[in-house]
């Protein structure tokens, strides 16, 4: 009687709990569709763009969004029209000093250098030091690559602009902090340093588009050995200061005071994290430096032509026109739903996830920065919201990730609500004695205690560094709540370990009978 009594005792507590789980997961996808930029069920169709609108929906969501995603900064630069309409900082420059975002304050680009550096190799093209079909190995006598069955003299300029050469694919560069030696590019190249692979020919050059970092490291080297420069002050000097993008640099210097500071998923602060291979994610910069590229990218007057200057128009048609699927030289190229061409690219370094985009047809502009690992949840929402402005629909992109969100957030009720069963169910055997500490327990299984506890935090230390420390794992679309329940169960096992169970009475007296 008693042990059926405690049986529906447990039933009745076991469906409490996913009762109220359940109601806590719909308060949660409130909350997440309150904080989408439209209701995916019934997208809202404009026929007309009020620019102010849509800056007043940024400073009421932008907020929210940071909160929502923990994102201490981000800053926006909203091109209207083939003119500079509003810069917008939200939040902290310095979460810890209170130190408010400004539009002097810079941030790590990432993979928005490569756009920079095209513009570098696209001015060499302009002033007749290289063409963009000479195949890279003309260029470099301090690397080349490694031997392989394809042709190098595929590999062509204009085919590493397009990650179209057929290199092994590079998932980006994680950086070194600062005070650690930054290797040369030509180690970098090699494969040497963490996490870091040789950069090498793995697919026939042309065939097919394969995005990789290591041939815009290769580029980097190509402008050093063509210019007789170092990379960062060719692009200062020939670049960025003719185009009239004042702040912006590649120079690895942990110290700008200018320069934000970076976060992790968990709120944490980051180093500032330096790179050899500064083509490819070097740039720090600002929404002013960017919304200058930005117009620099559009015909937006009759008196200044694509270009500035420094690279011809026919260059900059050159650079957006696709190579090979969305991809042209150092940007991406696709089209709208209303058939209004972007062009854009976007860049995720640690600690930071930008945008930037324009559209020539509307001579509209967008830049994102943010200073977070959660600000790539951020940058995609307020994307969606730029291009629902822009087109009058959300972009398809927008309800695959809200769905993928909801299926996170039905893997974390699963979790928990499995969490809380056995927590519940361990809590009962603790109190009926079906579970003792260690010491008390007759056997004391130490052994199987220690590998228990040994497996277990080098699963959790493990994780811990890959995420929290090192921030290699993808935490974004809601897998930062599946992470953290991980860890509970973790430290749930962790400490079960420690109060092994003991047999039941019944099993004990069936062992001591005789056989008949």
């Amino acid at each position: 009687m008693e042990s059926r009594q405690r049986a529906a005792a447990i039933f009745k507590s076991i469906v409490c709990l996913v009762i109220l789980i359940g109601i806590v997961n719909e308060l949660l996808f409130a909350r997440a569709a309150i904080a989408e930029p439209g209701n995916p069920a019934n997208p809202v169709k404009s026929s007309s763009r009020n620019i102010e609108d849509f800056k007043q929906k940024m400073d009421e969501q932008v907020p929210k969004w940071q909160e929502n995603y923990g994102v201490p900064g981000v800053a926006l630069g909203i091109v209207h029209e083939g003119r500079i309409a509003y810069t917008l900082n939200y939040g902290y420059a310095d979460k810890k000093k209170k130190i408010p975002l400004s539009d002097n304050t810079l941030f790590q680009a990432a993979s928005i250098s490569k756009s920079l550096t095209a513009w570098g190799i696209l001015h060499l093209a302009d002033e007749g030091l290289l063409s963009l079909d000479d195949p890279v190995g003309k260029f470099l006598t301090r690397w080349q690559l490694p031997a392989s069955g394809f042709n190098h003299d595929e590999v062509t300029i204009r085919r590493l602009l397009s990650h179209t050469a057929g290199l092994s694919p590079h998932k980006g560069y994680l950086g070194v902090a600062p005070g650690k030696r930054l290797r040369p590019i030509e180690e970098s190249l090699s494969g040497k340093g963490w996490f870091n692979e040789p950069v090498k020919i793995t697919g026939k050059p042309g065939a097919e588009a394969v995005y990789s970092g290591g041939g815009y490291t290769m580029l980097q080297l190509v402008i050093e050995e063509v210019t007789g420069m170092p990379f960062d002050r060719y692009m200062k000097e020939q670049i960025m200061k003719p185009l009239g993008m004042k702040s912006s640099s590649f120079r690895q210097e942990p110290t700008d005071s200018n320069l934000s500071k970076a976060y992790g998923y968990f709120g944490q602060e980051l180093p500032n994290y330096q790179f050899s291979e500064q083509a490819a994610a070097g740039l720090k910069t600002n929404t002013t430096d960017m919304m200058t590229l930005i117009l620099a990218s559009m015909e937006v007057s009759n008196s200044e032509s694509k270009g500035h200057g420094v690279i011809t128009s026919k260059r900059v048609e050159e650079m957006q026109k696709p190579v090979l699927s969305e991809n042209g030289l150092g940007v991406f190229v696709k089209k709208l739903s209303n058939q209004h061409t972007l062009i854009y690219h976007s860049g995720d370094n640690r600690g930071w996830h930008s945008f930037y985009g324009l559209i020539p047809d509307t001579k509209d502009g967008l830049v994102i920065l943010t200073n977070s690992e959660n600000g790539i949840e951020l940058r995609q929402d307020i994307y969606h919201a730029w291009i629902e402005y822009e087109t009058g629909t959300l972009p398809e992109g927008h309800f695959s990730i809200a769905e993928q969100r909801k299926h996170n957030s039905v893997i974390s009720v699963v979790i928990g609500a499995a969490l809380g069963v056995y927590l519940l169910l361990f809590a009962v055997r603790l109190s009926s004695g079906r579970r003792v500490f260690i010491t008390k327990h007759k056997k004391k299984p130490y052994v199987r205690a220690g590998i228990r506890t040994f497996l277990l935090l080098l699963t959790g230390t493990t994780l811990f560094c890959t995420s929290y420390v090192w921030s290699v794992l993808s935490l974004n679309l809601g897998n930062k709540i599946n992470f953290l329940l991980i860890m509970a169960w973790l430290v749930a096992l962790l400490i079960a370990g420690f109060f092994p169970k003991t047999p039941k009475s019944s099993d004990t007296l069936i062992a001591k009978k005789p056989y008949s």
